[in-house]
């Protein structure tokens, strides 16, 4: 029988965020101090609430500062437990056809990239090559998920 995940909450995401970031980071993102963004991760404290532009801005500057993706992860914890039990079988079969998808995206980023009319020409410039290994890292992902179905097989 597989092993129920701990879902984190949103006040200890909050909590590894403001951890991670400073005062001035937390007030040039959100216009909020610091210590309002604790308040907010009271999981007692039903007055106040961060909003979602706010989680926004705060997942973007955690990628962009430290390569994580806090909220996201919450966030796909959180779905994954809400969802019903689907067999392996039909698992694995949606995760495999999702992976054409991600090449059909993978193939567009690099197409787009070597296209004449795009900004470095037929020459890949650095924002174009940070596309295309976001899109190989989507596709790593797919491949994640297939082969930890297959070892619950």
């Amino acid at each position: 029988m597989t092993k129920t995940k701990t879902i984190i909450t949103i006040e200890h995401t909050l909590k590894e965020i403001l951890h991670k970031l400073s005062e001035d980071d937390i007030k040039s993102i959100t216009g909020k101090s610091k210590s309002y963004i604790y308040k907010c991760a009271n999981s007692d404290d039903k007055d106040r609430n961060i909003h979602f532009k706010h989680v926004l801005d705060l997942e973007k500057s955690m990628l962009k500062y430290h390569g994580k993706t806090p909220f996201s992860n919450l966030l796909k914890d959180y779905i994954s437990v809400e969802e019903k039990e689907v067999s392996p079988v039909q698992n694995i079969l949606h995760e495999v056809m999702s992976i054409g998808g991600r090449m059909g995206d993978l193939m567009d980023s690099i197409n787009e990239s070597t296209d004449e009319k795009s900004s470095g020409g037929t020459k890949i410039v650095p924002h174009e090559k940070e596309k295309i290994y976001d899109e190989i890292q989507k596709l790593d992902e797919q491949l994640v998920k297939i082969k930890s179905i297959l070892k619950v097989i």
